[in-house]
Parts: structure tokens; sequence; C-alpha cells
């Protein structure tokens, strides 16, 4: 319920993103701020993340990481001027579009997540699958820019 309120939204995200930031607070606070923050999908966590990845806590580190690929479906490791590049490129742009760019990712697992991901919020399936060969694929990413641009946009945006 909290979602579908603007601010609502915004207090839950800037409260979690505060205590995951919090170097006072037990380590469990800030794990659970910051998949918290994952699972709200919102895009403007990114930037409240990227700077915990300088963080001296290792594994605070490893959940910041965790919640950066899935929020945004990319892995750049634990660069947080890699992070910083791809947020000032992509910020203005939907997490529909990162979902669809990820189809392509090198990585195996990102491809599978954004996939599924894709499927579950749009309920369109253009058969993709992580697996494909590489041509298969990009014709399965065009499918999904396409309907984009033609339907997804207005809808979502």
């Amino acid at each position: 319920m909290m979602q579908s309120d603007s601010e609502a939204r915004t207090a839950l995200r800037d409260g979690l993103a505060t205590l995951a930031s919090e170097p006072s607070q037990p380590p469990e606070i800030r794990h659970s701020s910051i998949e918290a923050l994952a699972d709200l999908r919102d895009p403007r966590a990114v930037p409240r993340l990227i700077p915990l990845l300088g963080t001296d806590n290792a594994s605070v580190v490893r959940s910041v990481h965790w919640a950066l690929v899935t929020l945004t479906r990319q892995d750049f490791g634990r660069e947080g001027k890699l992070w910083t590049a791809w947020w000032q490129q992509n910020s203005s742009r939907h997490r529909i579009e990162w979902l669809v760019d990820s189809l392509l990712h090198e990585s195996l697992e990102v491809r599978r997540a954004a996939g599924e991901e894709l499927k579950s919020i749009t309920k369109e399936y253009f058969g993709y699958y992580e697996d494909l060969p590489p041509r298969e694929r990009e014709r399965a990413q065009r499918a999904y820019r396409e309907w984009w641009e033609a339907t997804g946009k207005a809808r979502f945006s």
C-alpha cells in the first residue's frame, strides 16, 4: 500500500537508506535496510546505495552490491565510479528500460533475473530465455523495445 503513495514511498526509501548508511547501526539493521531497499525496486535508491560501496564493512559492501544488481540488473562489481557513471547515463530512463537492456547482459544470472522480472511486471512475453543464442536474445530484446515504444511507455510512465 505504501508503494502506491509517492510521499510514503519516498519516506520509506529515505528512512531505509539512512539506516543502511549509518555505521553506528548494528550490521543486521544495515543489511535488512539494504535488502528492503532492493525489495522496493525504487530506482531512486541507487544513488543512495552507491556511496556505501566505499564503506569499511565488507559484508555491508556485499549487501550493497547485491542490492544494486537487483535494482538495476547490471553488475559493475564494487566499483563506485562505474556505478556512478552508469547512473548518470541511465537515471532518467524507466527501470523497465534497464531490464530490457539487461536481456543481453554477459551474466546468465543477470539475464535470467531481468527476463523473469520483465514478464512479471509487464505481463508481456516475447519468447525470451536467458540461455538462447545471442541472435535470439537480441530478437526478443527488440520485441520488448518495440512494445515499450508502442504501448509500454504510456502504460508504465
